[in-house]
């Protein structure tokens, strides 16, 4: 996590909003349209649907830093060894929990410390367990990949230019080049089907980390922000969530996935939840700047709040974050409106490390298609661990934390 020292002025975006029935975006190098304005609806990508035993499941990793090369202003050797130690913590996950989807929650490297020259191999080492295994895969990002030498923007042409085969990433909306990863993938009960069973959805959290090597240097206007951008990301949700109501006369359960945590994890963490605590997200959550709660975050949540059916309607299985390395709990209360909030942990042996974010991790998320058909969807959350164990498993719906809601 960082924190800048200034405020800057509003980034006021020019880009369009799609109410409208059309829609162009960019996919493996190729502008695709889409005739009924559905942006997860992408031609010439493999559909993603449930397994014979009507399950998906979905691991998540956070905070990876790769690249990690500096050490008190001079070349460090740790690095590619803690870049190494990365790549095996996600194979022991992968081939433990065997998923059908990964996605990486953000922060993949720690961009203050890499060069424009070699910036984006770092994540060809964060994806190479991934790749090697055939899983598709999407990214969020962090503050740490927005840096002078490397952007959001950068990365998300790059891994659709380098992995159009496996990555569903993709900027639908939001300010370029530092906040634009903003999308959402479909996963169907079976491929046949029109309409899905569930949707990842994925946002930017955007924020800036300054200095490459040799300290810290100006924070640009456009990135000295710690909130999904308020200008275009609600518009976007509001008007896909109008369109999938229109053709499918239903929003599909959601899984969320936002590098930054929500606001509302603070209010969150003090509950007794499943987890690790040792990084309780104070301020460090969206709509922070200099110690100063904005606000403007609240545009986004309010509408998570209609993705999810109002106060307490249950659609939003879970938010997920990382951000905070100590954080692997998932919580829920009134205070949410019922949202499950969870942290992923820390998958990386880059970064600072806690207490108990010593073991490195990965979140699991499995999906089951009669859970999804409740009156109140419900999904399956642990955590899996590189020594090959797991712990912390909950069911996240209506009875989970009741007390509290």
């Amino acid at each position: 996590m960082c924190f800048t020292a200034s405020v800057h002025p509003r980034l006021v975006s020019t880009m369009n909003i799609f109410g409208a029935l059309l829609l162009a975006s960019t996919v493996g190098g190729r502008s695709i349209s889409r005739s009924n304005g559905l942006a997860g609806i992408v031609e010439g990508k493999t559909k993603l649907t449930f397994d014979g035993a009507g399950n998906f499941k979905v691991v998540s990793f956070s905070d990876m830093h790769t690249g990690e090369r500096w050490g008190n202003g001079s070349w460090a050797d740790w690095g590619p060894a803690n870049d190494a130690a990365t790549q095996n913590v996600h194979a022991t996950v992968l081939d433990n929990e065997k998923p059908n989807y990964v996605v990486f929650n953000g922060d993949m490297m720690t961009g203050e410390n890499v060069f424009a020259s070699n910036a984006t191999n770092y994540l060809d080492i964060v994806f190479a367990p991934t790749v090697a295994r055939s899983i598709p895969f999407s990214c969020t990002h962090g503050n740490h990949d927005n840096a002078d030498n490397i952007n959001h923007q950068i990365e998300i042409e790059y891994e659709q230019a380098n992995y159009a085969s496996l990555s569903y990433t993709r900027s639908d909306a939001g300010p370029q080049p530092y906040g634009g990863g903003n999308y959402w993938v479909p996963v169907y009960a079976k491929s046949t089907d029109t309409v899905p069973a569930a949707i990842m959805w994925f946002f930017d959290s955007r924020s800036f980390v300054s200095g490459t090597g040799n300290g810290p240097g100006p924070i640009p206007d456009a990135a000295n922000f710690y909130w999904v951008d308020e200008n275009t990301v609600p518009q976007y949700i509001a008007a896909q969530r109008t369109l999938m109501e229109q053709q499918w006369s239903k929003v599909p359960p959601a899984l969320v996935f936002v590098h930054i945590p929500v606001q509302k994890a603070q209010i969150l963490a003090p509950l007794p939840s499943e987890g690790d605590h040792d990084d309780e997200p104070d301020p460090s959550t969206q709509g922070f700047l200099n110690n100063d709660y904005t606000g403007l975050d609240l545009p986004f949540w309010n509408e998570i709040i209609a993705l999810n059916g109002g106060s307490d309607g249950g659609n939003v299985l879970a938010i997920t974050s990382g951000h905070d390395h100590g954080e692997s709990w998932c919580a829920r209360s009134t205070d949410s409106s019922g949202i499950p909030i969870c942290f992923n942990g820390h998958s990386g042996y880059g970064g600072y490390v806690t207490t108990h974010s010593a073991m490195r991790n990965g979140r699991v998320f499995e999906l089951n298609l009669a859970d999804l058909q409740g009156t109140v969807p419900v999904v399956r959350t642990w955590n899996s661990y590189e020594n090959s164990t797991t712990n912390d498993e909950v069911v996240l719906g209506p009875d989970y934390m009741a007390q509290f809601n």
